[in-house]
C-alpha cells in the first residue's frame, strides 16, 4: 500500500479503513467506519445495476450519519457513544422521518452483512465460471429482501441478470489492485467486516434494541 493517496485502488482504502474502524474490544470509530463505506461504495457502483439499490440507500444512512458527526462531533466520535447520546435523550428509537443515528446503523449492519456474504461467496467459489448472480441472489434473500417492497424485490431479480460471472466480477472489484492481493483483500474484509457486524449486533443488544426495527 505504497502507493499516494489520490492513486491508491479502492480495495486498499477499503481495507486501511475497515481495519480502522475498530476501536478497543467492542467499539467502532464513526469517521473510519464513513469512510469505509464510502469507498465500498465507489467499488459496487461498477457490479452492476442490483448494486445501485444498496449505493443509493447506504449513501443516504451515510449523508444522515455525517450530519449528525458534523453537529455533535464529541456524542457521534464512536457507534457507543452515539448510542449513549441517543439513549439518554430518547431518541435512539426514532423512526423516519428522524430516525436517529443508531438506527442508520441497525439498516447498515444488514447490508453489510449482504456484502461480506456476497464476496465470501465469490472468492471462495470454486467456479472461475460462477454466476455471481446466483451468490447475490442467496445473500439478498438473506440480509436484505424482507425489508424492501415488492417492486423493489422485482427490479433486484431482473437486475440480476445483469451480473457477471466471477472471473469478470473480480476484474470489477480489483481496480488497479493486482490479482495477488486477492487473498488479502478477501481476509481482510471477512474478518473486520464480520466483527464489525458483531460488535453492532452487540450494541443492539447492551441498549436493548432487539425487537426494535428502524425500516419501519
Amino acid at each position: 500500500m505504497s502507493q499516494s493517496e489520490d492513486v491508491e485502488p479502492e480495495t486498499y482504502q477499503i481495507m486501511r479503513t475497515i481495519e480502522n474502524s475498530l476501536i478497543d474490544s467492542d467499539n467502532v470509530d464513526l469517521e473510519q467506519y464513513l469512510l469505509f463505506w464510502e469507498h465500498v461504495c465507489k467499488v459496487m457502483g461498477s457490479w452492476g445495476t442490483i448494486f445501485s439499490f444498496v449505493v443509493k440507500d447506504v449513501s443516504n444512512k451515510l449523508e444522515k450519519l455525517a450530519q449528525m458527526r458534523n453537529t455533535d462531533p464529541e456524542s457521534y466520535k464512536s457507534i457507543l457513544t452515539m448510542a449513549t447520546r441517543e439513549s439518554e435523550n430518547g431518541s435512539i428509537r426514532n423512526l423516519k422521518p428522524n430516525r436517529s443515528g443508531t438506527g442508520h446503523l441497525m439498516v447498515l449492519n444488514r447490508a453489510l452483512e449482504f456484502v461480506i456474504d456476497l464476496l465470501d461467496g465469490v472468492f471462495t467459489a470454486e467456479d472461475e465460471d460462477s454466476k455471481v448472480s446466483t451468490i447475490a441472489r442467496s445473500s439478498y434473500d438473506k440480509h436484505l429482501s424482507q425489508f424492501h417492497s415488492w417492486p423493489v424485490k422485482t427490479a433486484v431479480s431482473a437486475a440480476l441478470f445483469t451480473l457477471p460471472r466471477k472471473t469478470e466480477f473480480l476484474i470489477r472489484l480489483r481496480g488497479k489492485m493486482p490479482e495477488s492481493d486477492d487473498e488479502q483483500f478477501h481476509d481482510v474484509f471477512n474478518r473486520d467486516g464480520r466483527d464489525i457486524v458483531r460488535r453492532v449486533n452487540q450494541l443492539v443488544e447492551s441498549f436493548e434494541l432487539t425487537d426494535h426495527n428502524p425500516s419501519a
